[in-house]
């Protein structure tokens, strides 16, 4: 109880870091994932709106000169139906895909309050079991392992640093980044390797106990996490929406360009009719053309950043959508706690050795 006691005092004066860092870092997630959602969403939106004048007026001059005039309406018709049918195609893949990454990131930022909390459990079950014995240091290091090379190291972009490290040491080390290492790659890992095997060899004696309950509880919920931030929609299906997003958009030029042959009374006349057809829009459709010109690129738009919001959910780390800011909120008080037990059994062990 006096052990209890001296780290309780000592735990009073702990001060928390500012959350100004994390702050900063989280609008840079953010700004990051603005400009890589809206930067190719204006980009070809801009595209479209300016190519689609020429466009349209190449589709026009081409349905004139090889479709006859009483064909004209059922040409429109089948182009309507096609850009309907893809339409909802892609709307329904969109909206299944779209709800399901999300619902994977809800369950990954469960799994993830659930093994931080019994992470701090493990810490203070294993503070109460071994706390003034010589395995002590043997465990918080195995605890401060594990929360960096498997809670940060495997869930988070950069690998964080030790938690014995300085704050000037923390902040040139995290501008090292180093890739993390993948969900099925940790879970293969073998259980000599395991930091939490080296905590229940130290602690078990006789009959397992309250320790052994929460290692087991907090692997529980490592599996969760593993199983929530590994990939289970495949690069080639957001391949498949991006060509069948981009037939969509294909469409439109063509429903256009057919309505304007229609409007030209275009068929069988040639290139007499051609000519007349292309003068007609020069002359007279020019805010037709710049209104249809906006449509066409806000939907590009509309199309594009859309597209790039699910690669942004499909991604699993170094995004807002992510969880790289938030975790390292929520395991920051732990490391704290981490460095100032581990400062404390240095000190008790150093005392040790000297009486």
């Amino acid at each position: 109880f006096t052990a209890s006691a001296s780290w309780g005092s000592s735990a009073s004066n702990i001060s928390f870091p500012s959350s100004l860092p994390a702050r900063r870092e989280r609008i840079a997630f953010e700004l990051r994932t603005f400009l890589r959602v809206l930067f190719p969403a204006v980009l070809s939106g801009a595209i479209a709106a300016a190519f689609l004048p020429v466009v349209v007026s190449r589709i026009s001059e081409f349905v004139v000169s090889t479709t006859a005039a009483g064909k004209l309406p059922m040409l429109n018709d089948v182009v309507t139906s096609f850009l309907s049918l893809v339409s909802l195609l892609y709307s329904i893949l969109v909206g299944q895909v779209f709800g399901f990454l999300y619902s994977q990131q809800e369950a990954l930022y469960l799994a993830l309050f659930d093994e931080v909390t019994e992470a701090k459990s493990l810490l203070e079950q294993v503070a109460l079991v071994s706390q003034g014995r010589t395995m002590y240091s043997t465990c918080l290091n195995s605890i401060a392992r594990y929360v960096r090379e498997d809670l940060l190291g495997g869930t988070m972009t950069m690998a964080p640093p030790t938690p014995s490290r300085s704050t000037t040491q923390r902040s040139n080390h995290e501008k090292k980044q180093s890739p993390s290492v993948t969900p099925s790659l940790l879970l293969s890992a073998r259980p000599a390797d395991d930091p939490l095997e080296a905590i229940l060899y130290l602690t078990s004696v006789g009959i397992p106990g309250h320790v052994y309950d929460t290692v087991r509880s907090l692997r529980q919920a490592r599996a969760r996490r593993l199983g929530a931030l590994q990939r289970k929609v495949p690069a080639i299906h957001l391949i498949m929406l991006w060509i069948l997003g981009g037939i969509m958009m294909v469409s439109f030029p063509m429903l256009v360009g057919v309505g304007d042959a229609i409007a030209g009374g275009g068929g069988g006349g040639g290139a007499a009719t051609m000519t007349v057809v292309a003068g007609d829009m020069l002359r007279k459709g020019r805010r037709m053309w710049s209104l249809q010109g906006i449509l066409f690129g806000v939907a590009t738009f509309a199309l594009v950043m859309t597209k790039c919001v699910l690669g942004e959910l499909w991604r699993t780390k170094g995004g807002a959508y992510n969880v790289d800011s938030v975790l390292k909120v929520m395991v920051r008080g732990l490391e704290v706690e981490l460095e100032q037990r581990m400062v404390d059994a240095k000190q008790m062990l150093k005392r040790s050795k000297e009486g």
